[in-house]
């Protein structure tokens, strides 16, 4: 198993911190600052986007997480851009693709539109069929949680969340 490195997270919340900043700017003199914060942070690339990145709230799944993101070839990126009520999907994504392929690759997996999606590279035509119905899985599961959910919408934004997430988060089910 190949040694990754482990994530920079003081210098990449200060990257974080600073970027939000220039979002948040409204003057030249703002701009001006945070686009200086974001150059006095050295950056090591390869280092951020070969990092491990488990997320803190993996709990159980935190083994096969790290698999999924062992999968993703340098350079690529490893981290998860979803909610922890999809994690139990992620692990059934895992369980199939690696009993059909053991050597496949995941691209990216993330959450668009209010559903995960999971980009992967392999041999077996079948892995298909076990990534599609993961993500119709996920159009019916709480991002958050995953208790049963709708599709809602805040501010343009999709999500698929249940009763409770959606009211605490300021979603609203989206009309049909």
């Amino acid at each position: 198993m190949p040694d990754y490195p482990e994530p920079d997270n003081a210098r990449e919340h200060a990257l974080e911190a600073a970027v939000r900043d220039l979002g948040e700017a409204s003057t030249a003199e703002e701009i001006a600052a945070a686009l200086e914060a974001i150059r006095q942070v050295p950056i090591d690339v390869d280092g951020m986007l070969n990092a491990v990145r488990v997320p803190d709230d993996a709990g159980e799944y935190e083994a096969v997480l790290r698999r999924l993101l062992e999968r993703i070839p340098d350079e690529w990126g490893r981290w998860i851009s979803c909610g922890p009520g999809w994690y139990p999907i992620l692990a059934g994504i895992e369980e199939g693709l690696s009993e059909l392929d053991p050597d496949y690759e995941v691209n990216q997996i993330k959450e668009k539109f209010g559903t995960l999606r999971f980009y992967w590279e392999g041999d077996h035509p079948d892995g298909d069929a076990i990534v599609d119905e993961a993500e119709a899985e996920s159009a019916l599961t709480c991002e958050l949680c995953g208790n049963p959910g709708d599709l809602r919408t805040k501010a343009g934004w999709l999500k698929t969340l249940c009763d409770t997430c959606g009211r605490s988060h300021g979603y609203v089910v989206t009309p049909d």
